[in-house]
């Protein structure tokens, strides 16, 4: 049996050694300690420079550290920035379900304007608007609108992004917000639901809407909810009241070159209005068929065929045609509100129009036109003496072109109707004023201390020099004419005309609101001592006086509490047939009007 060498070898010592091949080492027995249980004695200050192995593909380990680096940590910002914009996008979208996207088939609200008793005296827009399908819209209206607002509309969601990475870099290269990228479906979103605010968080908003604009609606739906919805100037909303507006035509009917105009205005509906400022329309027009060119739509021979086309510019009918005191009112409320404001509709305007005053101007001026010879125009207008506050206004004849206003636009000489600004002048530098001398004190005076007395009145000129100057040779239109006559009746105090006190929107909300002021043009001595030299007796205060040319009739109602100015002349100065009757007639009529205000009657005393 062979001997079992391994349980006879005796145990090795302590003292003898391991073989050289041996792993195995012999321990002290006080480097055992239980697990858990601290070492003695050892270095605490000891750091280990281990790291776990980097795991790195075979492509980024063959680059070198220098390469790898920036790739890891440009990976690593791609990663943060997909979370943060899925992050934003969640966000907007969440924000955008506040609204419902229904609201794009409705029609803003009327806009109704108010006398300042709060009685309603019209709508702004609105009462004839007529829904259209898009059949009814012409196609090169839609040919028109992509060239000039969105050319790849009928290929993009709602958001063209091509169109946005191009506005940025320009953006950024002009160092300023030159263009734009707002599709046909962000538009409409910013119009359907009031996105007014100028911000990256309205945009976003706005883009977001658009998106499920388009998930919700086709494209011919969203074109005619967009064309039924734009604002298009002069209380116009929507093609088919634009169309019929300025056109006389429905939108149908419209022809291209009128289409070209429509589609132009949009960018700046009450700026570009072919009524209120027909020149800066038929540019945008003629920049509308430019972008039709470059973009291969029309070659420029047709441009020019259509440029040179009849434009069949109609500007009657529509809201408040027929009365100036209301175009009056929304040509000074689209001054003051922004655009966008209006084309939301809903709005609540408080006028300082008097209905009864109003009533009372628009009755004599009718009456004035139908019994004085010849076919001169008339304008009138009335204010408070005190607050300013435009009571009433006639503008002329509802024909020829409705947006030129007399009683707003009509710059005319006044001829002897200045004398007693001049009385009131001299009073102001300690120079008595004398009847029937104003040459005499214009000199005393001087020129140049005239014309800084004029334009502390309000009145714009042109003026003219040395004695033409002291016999009225100062022109003004008769609003202007009313507020500086008003300094002669409110102690020196010139007010500051206006046809607006308050703006509410559709909830209710202030916009806006006017409150009365007024700027010393003289002393209450000085007014007083003008009227006690021109009226030195009793009885009614009317200025009633033409120009030596006799091209111009001028009367002016003096009372404490309104003060009324009526003007009768042709639009291109002509001298009046029959002046002598003319001014008989003027009297009459500004003393009837004076008879409303029980203070007109005031004595020269007073």
């Amino acid at each position: 049996m062979p001997e079992n060498t391994h349980a006879s070898r005796p145990l090795q010592g302590p003292s003898e050694k391991l073989p050289a091949n041996s792993n195995a080492r012999e321990q002290p027995e006080h480097a055992l300690k239980p697990i858990g249980e601290p070492l003695e004695n050892h270095d605490e200050d000891f750091e280990s420079d281990w790291k776990p192995a980097e795991r790195t593909s075979g492509l980024l380990n063959r680059l070198p550290a220098w390469v790898r680096r920036p790739l890891r940590f440009g990976f690593r910002i791609a990663i943060g920035s997909t979370l943060v914009l899925i992050g934003v996008c969640i966000f907007y979208f969440s924000a955008s379900l506040s609204y419902d996207i229904g609201e794009i088939q409705k029609m803003p609200e009327r806009s109704v304007i108010f006398d300042m008793n709060g009685s309603e005296l019209a709508t702004l827009h609105g009462e004839k608007r007529r829904l259209i399908s898009r059949s009814e819209i012409p196609d090169f209206f839609v040919s028109a609108l992509q060239a000039r607002e969105d050319k790849r509309f009928f290929s993009h969601k709602g958001v063209d992004f091509p169109g946005i990475i191009r506005a940025t870099l320009r953006n950024a290269s002009d160092m300023s917000f030159t263009q734009g990228a707002s599709t046909l479906t962000m538009q409409l979103a910013r119009n359907s639901f009031n996105l007014r605010e100028k911000s990256l968080h309205r945009k976003l908003i706005e883009i977001a809407i658009a998106l499920r604009i388009e998930v919700s609606y086709s494209k011919d739906e969203i074109l005619s909810a967009y064309v039924n919805r734009i604002y298009f100037g002069s209380g116009c909303h929507g093609l088919e009241e634009a169309a019929r507006r300025y056109f006389g035509v429905s939108a149908s009917e419209l022809t291209r070159r009128q289409c070209a105009l429509l589609v132009g205005i949009i960018r700046a509906p009450h700026a570009c209005s072919p009524l209120r400022s027909p020149e800066k329309a038929i540019l945008q027009q003629d920049e509308v068929l430019d972008r039709m060119v470059v973009e291969k739509v029309l070659n420029p021979e047709e441009a020019l065929k259509i440029q040179s086309s009849d434009l069949g510019l109609h500007g009657g009918g529509g809201p408040s045609a027929g009365n100036r005191a209301l175009q009056a009112v929304r040509r000074h409320f689209e001054e003051l509100i922004d655009a966008r404001d209006i084309r939301n509709g809903g709005l609540r305007l408080q006028s300082t129009i008097s209905a009864d005053v109003q009533k009372a101007l628009e009755v004599e001026a009718t009456s004035l036109l139908g019994r004085i010879p010849g076919t001169p125009e008339v304008a009138a207008v009335c204010i408070d003496t005190r607050s300013g506050g435009i009571r009433g206004i006639v503008g002329g004849r509802d024909t020829g072109n409705p947006s030129f206003n007399r009683a707003l636009d009509a710059r005319r000489d006044l001829g002897e109707i200045f004398t007693p600004f001049i009385y009131a002048a001299a009073a102001e530098r300690g120079i008595e004023p004398r009847k029937g001398q104003p040459v005499t004190l214009g000199r005393e005076l001087g020129t140049e201390d005239l014309i800084r007395l004029t334009e502390r009145l309000g009145f714009k000129g042109p003026f003219l020099e040395g004695d033409d100057l002291f016999r009225g040779g100062v022109s003004a239109t008769p609003l202007e004419l009313a507020a500086a006559a008003a300094t002669l009746t409110a102690e020196g105090q010139k007010p500051r005309t206006y046809f607006l006190r308050q703006l509410l929107d559709a909830d209710g909300n202030q916009i806006l609101a006017i409150n009365p002021s007024a700027r010393s043009a003289f002393s209450p001595a000085s007014t007083n001592a003008s009227l006690k030299t021109y009226f030195p007796d009793d009885g009614p205060r009317c200025l009633i006086g033409t120009n030596s040319s006799k091209t111009d009739i001028w009367a002016v109602s003096l009372g404490l509490k309104h003060t009324t100015c009526l003007w009768i002349g042709h639009d291109t100065p002509t001298r009046l047939d029959s002046p002598d009757i003319l001014l008989s007639a003027a009297k009459t009529a500004i003393l009837r009007l004076g008879i409303t205000d029980p203070a007109q009657t005031s004595t020269a005393a007073r």
